[in-house]
């Protein structure tokens, strides 16, 4: 059996990071893994191979599809899917436009910490 790419572990700090529908909120397995994007997602295909599919048939799909390098895995009128090795991943993700992960710094922490401090029930 292949080892799928780590998504998080690769691409969190970076990108947005969700699960598959049918993972059951299981976040050890990395197979369940997606990189969540505006126009579509990225998930893991194999050993050192992701894919990609769009939410919808239009602009974007074809722009998926016209890339180089990519092997087409469905094209239908509900939209696109490629498979493609990890080097063309900054190729593929100007196209579906990753969701930035959000971050917080150590004050934004302490600030949240003070704010639920203050606002907790005597007792």
């Amino acid at each position: 059996m292949s080892t799928p790419i780590d998504l998080r572990a690769e691409y969190g700090h970076r990108w947005k990071i969700g699960l598959d529908a049918a993972a059951g909120g299981r976040w050890s397995d990395p197979w369940n893994f997606k990189i969540l994007c505006r126009h579509g997602e990225i998930c893991p295909w194999g050993d050192g191979t992701l894919a990609a599919s769009t939410h919808r048939a239009g602009a974007v799909a074809n722009r998926l599809l016209a890339l180089e390098g990519v092997e087409v895995i469905q094209d239908g009128d509900d939209g696109a899917s490629i498979a493609f090795p990890v080097s063309k991943i900054k190729v593929v993700a100007k196209v579906l436009k990753p969701r930035t992960a959000r971050h917080a710094n150590p004050a934004q922490l302490a600030a949240l910490e003070r704010g639920r401090l203050e606002r907790l029930p005597p007792g």
